[in-house]
């Protein structure tokens, strides 16, 4: 009796895995009829879980202008306070626009911590929103199964052709084809003392395309790097990049309780201005002080560490 060999098993899958690839690119593939509004949407799909009460919760307005600041500008830089729900807005940013056919056929580069297990952790986010069936606007029930077509722990395929996949920081590479999103994670973050070859290998993908969507999202991390120089180029229209800035304020008595930012106002082990309030001062594991170099070494005001690291 004839066994299929290993490799013939193989072949079949491979041809299989074409064809499924194939008919989810085709031109006029059926995607769940959607809300347009950001809020609506995500009630629809899967509303996110309140970290304190556990249970569902609209987004909220500051989330809401994060949506449309990508929207309408492209290329965007999120200095966040910690805490607020800011990440998990950029996924279901790009969830939406995946959904909503923009990023149809094209590719999503998620650029996440220092290595990939971290990187992979955002897939794995991103799967779960629509892990549960929901009902769309035609009252058709959809699934994870029907709208996911390939997947890895790195890597996600949509049936409108929509390819996302996670990179860590010093993998990010230069020259992807067909890039219509890219969106950096902490990019303030990046273990490395010289930052800006991470920068410059990403930025070819997305920054002369002008629909292309770019985010660069992070809690200030010192007076050093390309995320700090970045977000204060863009402050004083220097650059291609719309600056956002969501303090911790936005989110007081929404995602944040009182009592914790008290507590955390009197945490000796954290720098809270910086921490909550997106300002960029010194980190609390520098040798040296601001103020004591700016008094011996240098005579005018210190802008950036970069000037003398």
């Amino acid at each position: 009796m004839y066994k299929p060999s290993i490799y013939s098993n193989n072949l079949v899958k491979l041809n299989q895995d074409l064809d499924k690839h194939l008919k989810s690119i085709k031109k006029g593939v059926r995607m769940p009829l959607l809300p347009d509004d950001f809020v609506e949407f995500n009630r629809m799909v899967y509303p996110p879980v309140h970290p304190e009460t556990k249970k569902p919760t609209d987004m909220y307005d500051y989330q809401v202008t994060y949506f449309n600041t990508v929207q309408t500008f492209h290329k965007v830089i999120l200095n966040k306070s910690r805490k607020i729900g800011a990440t998990e807005t950029a996924l279901r940013i790009i969830l939406y626009n995946t959904l909503k056919d923009k990023y149809s056929g094209q590719k999503v580069m998620i650029v996440a911590g220092n290595n990939q297990r971290m990187a992979n952790k955002f897939i794995k986010r991103l799967r779960n929103m629509i892990l549960k069936p929901f009902l769309d606007l035609n009252d058709r029930k959809w699934s994870s199964t029907d709208l996911i077509v390939n997947e890895s722990a790195s890597y996600l395929e949509i049936i409108n052709g929509t390819q996302i996949e996670a990179y860590p920081a010093d993998e990010a590479v230069r020259g992807e084809e067909n890039v219509v999103c890219v969106f950096m994670s902490e990019a303030a973050f990046i273990n490395k003392l010289d930052d800006t070859p991470v920068y410059n290998a990403i930025k070819p993908n997305v920054i002369n395309i002008p629909h292309a969507d770019f985010i660069l999202e992070s809690t200030p991390n010192g007076k050093r790097g390309f995320f700090h120089r970045l977000a204060e180029e863009a402050r004083k229209g220097l650059n291609e990049f719309k600056l956002l800035e969501l303090p911790y304020t936005v989110a007081l008595d929404k995602l944040l309780p009182e009592k914790t930012i008290e507590l955390e106002k009197n945490n000796p082990t954290i720098d809270f201005e910086q921490e909550y309030n997106c300002r960029f001062t010194t980190s609390l594991n520098s040798a040296f002080r601001e103020d004591d170099i700016e008094k011996q070494f240098i005579p005018e005001k210190v802008n950036s560490w970069d000037d003398i690291l």
